[in-house]
């Protein structure tokens, strides 16, 4: 019950919020306040759900405010920048991509601080309160923790296919193009953010890394105004495929599957 409550109250909360943006434009609103207004509202209302969820069931905080928890967000955010940083100089070393031309400025800092404020609300708190949170928490009572794995990361890509589908029964268009690609990026990026979780034993660590991930992602691979970095391809799409996808993505699952591995062990040879 817990895993399906929070499965929908991440379903309802970011249909809500994409539905009174979408209302806020057809008014002529200014796009900034549709932004603002479903990175708020998506939040308040997982909050929500989460704080009444948890008077019911027996269920930890998850997001305990300590000093511990700051430490965790920013190892989580600087893991997938050193990943990027390692999958940059292996494909200058390969000469699959060449840098043209750096570009830090108040503008590119600016707009940086923004859209990560901006992508914890609408994306990272209320996705890993529910899905690496109640999800799979929920699941963890009923199945083993490779079941609750697999779940939680089908359910985390049920969250866009509903969406849409509500989406468009609202007569909006779809939030985002669902196709194969797609399909194998969320399983992935869903099991690199439980298995953070999991060896940390803290939703900050996987919040650190969601946002991580998002600003290189929007400010450092892509090549849209501002980015830190110009630089050309040999090969078409090496920086999402290598960089992004198989250098952070992939890499982080390895590494962090790794650690894991060895804290299981050790539970192991503890009992023993």
């Amino acid at each position: 019950m817990v895993a399906l409550l929070g499965w929908v109250s991440m379903v309802i909360g970011l249909f809500t919020a994409t539905w009174t943006g979408h209302l806020i434009e057809e008014v002529g609103g200014p796009d900034w306040t549709a932004a603002m207004t479903k990175c708020v509202l998506v939040s308040l209302i997982v909050i929500a759900a989460v704080n009444w969820i948890r008077r019911r069931y027996p269920i930890d905080k998850l997001l305990p405010l300590t000093k511990a928890a700051m430490v965790q967000l920013l190892i989580g955010a600087g893991f997938p920048v050193v990943l990027a940083a390692c999958g940059f100089l292996l494909a200058i070393q390969f000469e699959w991509i060449d840098i043209v031309e750096w570009h830090f400025s108040f503008q590119f800092v600016t707009a940086v601080a923004v859209n990560t404020g901006m992508a914890f609300l609408y994306e990272a708190l209320p996705e890993e309160l529910t899905m690496r949170g109640l999800v799979y928490s929920g699941l963890r009572t009923k199945f083993h923790y490779v079941g609750a794995y697999v779940g939680q990361v089908l359910l985390f890509i049920g969250v866009p296919v509903t969406v849409n589908f509500l989406q468009q029964m609202a007569g909006m268009e779809p939030g985002v193009d669902i196709n194969t690609d797609y399909v194998i990026l969320l399983f992935a990026f869903g099991t690199v953010l439980q298995l953070l979780r999991n060896i940390t034993g803290s939703l900050w660590t996987s919040i650190g890394f969601h946002l991580g991930y998002l600003e290189i992602s929007r400010f450092v691979v892509a090549q849209n105004v501002p980015h830190l970095v110009t630089y050309t391809e040999r090969y078409e799409e090496i920086g999402n495929l290598f960089i992004l996808f198989g250098m952070v993505i992939l890499g982080g699952i390895f590494v962090a599957g790794l650690f894991h591995l060895r804290q299981r062990m050790s539970r192991v040879i503890r009992k023993q």
